[in-house]
């Protein structure tokens, strides 16, 4: 079923979706439809297959892998990719995934800022804060426009602007410096990764039927509401003028347990 999706226009995909899985016996009424979108994202989004690889502090988001281009037809399965969330999105469908804040306003055509860096790396981005904050001396950081970037273990360096790693980092500069490691860590490598996917999804959805929405909103209609862990929050919640045995409190982790 997969495969044949690549051999269908745009305006093709947009028809209704019926799903039947080889050896198996049912009709689909949307149970086959949502599982068939269940197991694509389980495949599509699967660090093993170098196509995205999952980044936040508990690596709970999907971003394209810069170095996705080990497999030489990595731009035609981005395309595909793209015409699948696009597919998902026209029916109605959530996908089991999440993406970094990035990878939603590169959807909606959003313009990106510093703080989307966080969602991707929020160790760099807060060591990165710090810098604003503090002096370098303080810091004790001796920096160029440059960064380091591996590329299966081996290490290059990488100018942010011409020359730059014979420029330092100063008080003075280090603002411009924080922009380009933002930027750098947001579409760095994957231009071409998103052009692909970005070709695929616009078939399916022009840019200006989704442009009314915002990034947060893309990511319910796509993602939809994440799962929430209610004992992990319940032991990480701390109590105002409250005790974890007050009743009031008691009520409230019974109704959250129930909704």
């Amino acid at each position: 079923m997969a495969g044949s999706v690549g051999f269908l226009s745009g305006e093709e995909m947009k028809g209704k979706l019926n799903v039947h899985f080889t050896g198996e016996e049912g009709v689909d009424a949307g149970g086959l439809t949502r599982e068939w979108f269940s197991l694509l994202a389980r495949d599509m989004f699967n660090p093993n297959y170098a196509l995205f690889r999952r980044e936040g502090a508990k690596s709970e988001f999907n971003h394209p892998n810069p170095l996705s281009s080990i497999n030489p037809e990595h731009l035609h399965y981005f395309k595909f990719i793209g015409r699948i969330i696009g597919k998902a999105l026209f029916d109605g469908q959530h996908l089991n995934a999440y993406f970094c804040r990035s990878f939603y306003k590169h959807m909606l055509g959003r313009r990106c800022v510093t703080a989307d860096a966080e969602s991707i790396d929020p160790t760099l981005y807060n060591n990165l804060l710090k810098m604003l904050q503090y002096s370098l001396e303080d810091l004790g950081l001796e920096l160029t426009f440059s960064t380091e970037v591996d590329e299966f273990g081996m290490h290059r360096i990488e100018d942010l602007i011409p020359n730059g790693r014979t420029i330092p980092v100063t008080d003075a500069n280090k603002h411009l410096y924080v922009q380009l490691i933002c930027q750098r860590k947001i579409v760095g490598g994957i231009q071409q990764q998103l052009e692909a996917f970005l070709s695929g999804f616009h078939e399916l959805i022009p840019p200006a039927l989704i442009s009314i929405f915002d990034d947060k909103e893309l990511e319910l209609l796509l993602s939809g509401l994440p799962t929430v862990n209610l004992e992990d929050l319940k032991a990480n919640t701390d109590y105002v003028n409250f005790l974890p045995t007050d009743q009031t409190i008691v009520w409230f982790w019974e109704v959250s347990a129930v909704v």
